[in-house]
């Protein structure tokens, strides 16, 4: 059986990933998606569920969609 990952750490460690190939700091992934970073932080930590809209604006925010950003990573 696969083990699965809570939402928010799968969000939080594809957004780091994708906000490092995009050489993005989180303050200006959460500038673009028009939240402060302490939401984005709360956000990657569990500590705030955002709303689709939400998450599509911070996918947007690092150049990919909301289902990359969700995808869990595949480690075969």
């Amino acid at each position: 059986m696969i083990e699965r990952r809570p939402v928010h750490e799968v969000l939080a460690a594809n957004l780091h990933r994708f906000a490092f190939e995009q050489n993005l700091t989180l303050e200006a992934v959460a500038l673009a998606a028009g939240i402060s970073l302490e939401r984005l932080q709360a956000i990657c930590a569990g500590e705030f569920d955002p709303d689709l809209d939400l998450v599509h604006r911070i996918a947007h925010a690092v150049g990919v969609t909301s289902s990359e950003l969700l995808a869990e990573p595949n480690y075969n």
